[in-house]
């Protein structure tokens, strides 16, 4: 009898030793149902070993740390579609949109001349997503995203005042001011009539042309008959007081032009 009970408990010792190196070695187990996650699934090529999952950052790295899904998302550049534009289809600017347009860009500006502020939530972005609509203008049902009027800059908000956040959007943010701007330009002089306008307003901030006059972005009554010219500083002069160019009496270098009609 003890000799049968020292051979079952041998066993069962045996049993249990081996157990434990097998349990060790499958890790811990799983209920029934649960199963590994594809993020966690290993792709292995002929250079190296890497999982799916993002490795996380410290607080201070975010800032120059590229953000993305993926990484062939970051490596390609991102653009939404845009509609087919004729250049040669006959425009025939509308005086009433010109003012239409003219009232809203004044609403959106403190004064004329001033960045327009951004007319829609901007939270939880960044300026890459500005450019992937405002770069070459994008519409999407009734919403029309303007095109820059300049150079890519790096911080958007910096100049362009976003909109209040949603708990704030009702507060009155008013201030009283006696600060009065000149009056926004309607039309440039002509030195004869035909001839090409003045630009009547400084070109500073405002290169793109089309972003204004042009394509199918611009805004309604501003836009140009000839958008298949692409140097419209060719045709129509800058001013020369808004640009802070001399004017024609005043270049140090030259006797004063007396003109002399005959």
């Amino acid at each position: 009898m003890n000799r049968l009970t020292t051979i079952f408990l041998s066993v069962v010792m045996a049993v249990a030793v081996m157990g434990y190196f097998v349990g060790l070695g499958d890790g811990v187990p799983k209920p029934d149902g649960m199963h590994e996650s594809p993020l966690t699934d290993r792709e292995i090529s002929r250079t190296r070993t890497e999982t799916k999952l993002i490795p996380a950052v410290s607080y201070a790295e975010i800032a120059s740390t590229p953000m993305g899904p993926t990484k062939p998302w970051q490596s390609m550049p991102q653009a939404l579609p845009a509609p087919e534009y004729d250049l040669y289809t006959q425009i025939e600017p509308s005086e009433s949109e010109k003012e239409a347009s003219s009232e809203l860009r004044a609403s959106r500006r403190a004064f004329n001349g001033a960045p327009p502020i951004i007319p829609h939530p901007v939270e939880n972005t960044t300026d890459a997503a500005c450019y992937a609509c405002h770069s070459s203008g994008v519409q999407m049902a009734n919403l029309k995203a303007s095109v820059m009027s300049h150079e890519f800059l790096g911080n958007c908000v910096q100049c362009h005042a976003s909109m209040a956040p949603a708990p704030f959007q009702e507060v009155d943010a008013s201030v009283s001011t006696s600060f009065v701007g000149l009056p926004a330009p309607k039309a440039g002089k002509r030195a004869y009539q035909g001839a090409p306008p003045t630009i009547p307003h400084s070109q500073w901030m405002r290169e793109n042309c089309n972003a204004c006059h042009g394509g199918p972005h611009g805004w309604a009554g501003m836009e140009s008959t000839h958008p298949w010219r692409t140097n419209c500083t060719q045709c129509h002069a800058p001013s020369a007081s808004l640009d802070q160019m001399p004017e024609a009496n005043a270049v140090p270098m030259l006797p004063p032009l007396d003109v002399v009609a005959k």
